[in-house]
């Protein structure tokens, strides 16, 4: 048997948990991001009387 794919399960995962890692590491901000922009958008239409929890003005 050749002896480096003794090791290749271990190599692929540590790879793949890599990629894992590298992706949410992108991904994340992103979504804080959205997240943060919709909280400002929310907190601007209150402070200007623009958001309303009523369904029927």
């Amino acid at each position: 048997m050749i002896p480096q794919f003794e090791f290749a399960v271990f190599v692929w995962t540590s790879y793949a948990i890599f990629a894992i890692i590298v992706a949410w590491q992108i991904f994340q901000p992103i979504l804080r991001r959205r997240r943060l922009e919709a909280e400002i958008r929310e907190e601007l239409a209150l402070s200007q009387g623009e958001y309303s929890n009523d369904p029927h003005p």
